[in-house]
């Protein structure tokens, strides 16, 4: 009795299946890897700009701070600058509003 190694006979579907599995694992593991490599980038460059952020506000206390020294030597006093803030609203159709609401957006112009 002989025994022959028997062949295991798989669906060519079976077999395509498993191609285009393989495919979509290494597009992903590519995807995953471009991805990770641009986030990376992105850290260095935005921890770079926080840096340069840091910087200047540290350079603008630098400069209050000098300016109240200078005001203090010379006799006088150092007045902050004001915050600068705008409220901006953009209405569309004012004749769709409310009489009472009207009158307060055109008052307020």
């Amino acid at each position: 009795m002989g025994e022959e190694a028997v062949k295991a006979v798989i669906p060519e579907s079976l077999l395509k299946k498993r191609k285009r599995e393989e495919d979509w694992a290494l597009a992903k593991k590519q995807g995953l890897e471009a991805t990770k490599k641009k986030n990376t980038e992105n850290r260095k460059l935005i921890y770079k700009r926080a840096k340069k952020y840091a910087e200047e506000y540290e350079e603008q206390e630098k400069d209050l701070i000098r300016l109240k020294r200078e005001a203090k030597l010379k006799g006088g006093f150092y007045v902050d600058p004001e915050a600068k803030l705008l409220f901006i609203i953009r209405i569309r159709g004012i004749n769709a509003m409310h009489p009472k609401t009207r009158k307060i957006c055109s008052s307020c112009v």
